[in-house]
């Protein structure tokens, strides 16, 4: 008996507002859809699993957050079989609507989760990749390594080299401005003649300009410190903001061309060189939006074409560049949570349009939107994501697309397809997708859809090997 009263009931409520029981509930699915859900649950179980193990032996620790590929399967494995086990458990193939909506509500809730996790992972995540050049940590590490870059038939002069960094900030996306000290120790085997001095080759308006702060002498060796404030052009790569890390550099040459001098880190002037300990940066520093990761010196081989006038080119071999490196991870939760929550309030406001679309007159009046109306209000959405994205390609100044602009580039595609949405629903053609059961299947795929994008954005962006 309960079954026809429930029918009856249903048909009653459709009849008060011109709608039909097919609007209200739909037939039953295919049956193979259930045990289907089963058999994904426990694969997603194992899966998942089995990436752990992986995590564990690549890692060294489950619970170690990495952005490493097991980590990234393990994460959609999970999801999976939670998506699996709330189609086991609610039966939306049956077709009732509240069986429909809340395997919706439920499927987004595990892909925010997901989300979450990813990002979790991505932050803790402790790299030290971003090292211009090879990483140097101590002198016989130095001497190998010039050893094997120094043609023997050269025998370079030797001059140590430190730096402390007492203040940075970034300007826009390819300029730095940074002030400090730089210092240089001349031996007796050092020629009186030679122009004592360091040029930074990546500052933009006056390599030369040091202004000298102090001279030493002790046991033969002279000691010279320069204080310097450059602004700096350098590569900076923003396709991962906010959750990016930036390498500050500051390459040496030595101020006298003519002779083979090769610049040595000054290992003696300072307490530590391990990368963590941040040697060569002063305590009291200022990051504003940064968080400190290492610093420390390294060598590369850049390989010039010219010979800067002194002799032929190519007949002087090419010695290697000093590096100071400071790495910097910038805190994202200022940055991301600023756009974040901007992406949110405008898919809540589409999310309203589209739950408020239908071709249900008594409906369009009590809710007074017509398609003219969705059409109006998507116009002003769509005009504050412009404004908004712009903002951001201005702060960031990149050329390649940053992970945070997914955001403004899913709210466009939204915008489109809640537009889409009403003008199909409001035009004479009978499509079952938008007008079956009251624009009902395009209300519970919408947060799903938005969600399973960035997710796989996500993960395609951070979780590469």
């Amino acid at each position: 008996m309960g079954a026809p009263l429930a029918t009856n009931a249903s048909a009653d409520r459709a009849a008060d507002r011109g709608a039909t029981v097919d609007e209200l509930e739909a037939p039953p699915g295919p049956a193979w859809i259930r045990p289907a859900a089963m058999i994904l649950f426990i694969l997603g179980i194992v899966g998942a699993l089995a990436m752990l193990l992986w995590q564990t032996r690549a890692y060294g620790s489950v619970a170690r957050f990495t952005n490493s590929p097991p980590m990234a399967m393990a994460i959609m494995f999970a999801l999976i079989a939670v998506m699996a086990l709330a189609v086991v458990v609610l039966r939306p193939e049956r077709g009732e609507l509240h069986a429909l909506s809340v395997t919706s509500a439920v499927w987004s809730l595990a892909l925010v989760v997901a989300l979450v996790f990813a990002w979790a992972a991505i932050s803790s995540t402790d790299r030290q990749d971003h090292w211009h050049g090879m990483f140097q940590s101590g002198l016989p590490e130095t001497d190998s390594y010039l050893e094997a870059h120094v043609p023997s038939s050269i025998a370079p002069i030797r001059i140590p080299t430190g730096v402390l960094i007492k203040s940075l900030e970034f300007l826009d996306g390819d300029n730095v401005s940074v002030s400090g000290f730089v210092w240089q120790r001349y031996g007796p085997d050092v020629p009186d003649d030679l122009d004592r001095g360091v040029v930074l080759a990546e500052e933009v308006n006056n390599y030369y300009e040091l202004k000298e702060a102090y001279r030493y002498e002790e046991d033969g060796v002279e000691t010279i410190g320069w204080f310097f404030s450059a602004k700096l052009r350098q590569p900076f790569g923003y396709a991962q903001f906010p959750f990016d890390e930036q390498d500050v550099w500051l390459r040496l040459w030595p101020r006298d061309f003519s002779e083979d001098i090769v610049l040595v880190p000054d290992y003696a002037s300072y307490t530590s060189m391990t990368p963590g300990s941040l040697p060569g940066i002063e305590h009291e520093f200022v990051y504003s939006g940064w968080t400190p990761l290492y610093s420390g010196f390294s060598y590369s081989d850049q390989p010039y074409d010219t010979s800067f006038g002194i002799g032929r080119a190519g007949q002087y071999a090419d010695l290697p560049d000093l590096y100071f490196n400071f790495v910097l991870d910038r805190e994202f939760a200022g940055p991301f949570f600023e756009h974040v929550i901007f992406a949110i309030a405008v898919a809540f406001l589409l999310f309203g349009l589209l739950v408020l679309t239908t071709d249900d007159e008594q409906l369009k009046a009590r809710f007074q939107l017509s398609t003219s109306g969705v059409l109006g209000a998507a116009s002003g959405l769509l005009f504050a994501v412009i404004l908004k994205h712009n903002q951001l390609r201005s702060g960031v100044a990149g050329k390649s697309l940053s992970y945070i602009e997914v955001l403004p580039i899913i709210l466009y595609g939204a915008i489109v397809v809640v537009v889409l949405n009403a003008i199909l629903v409001a035009a004479p053609v009978n499509m079952k997708l938008v007008k079956h059961r009251n624009n009902l299947w395009p209300v519970l795929a919408y947060w799903p859809v938005m969600l399973a994008v960035l997710l796989i954005v996500t993960l395609a962006v951070f979780f590469r090997p």
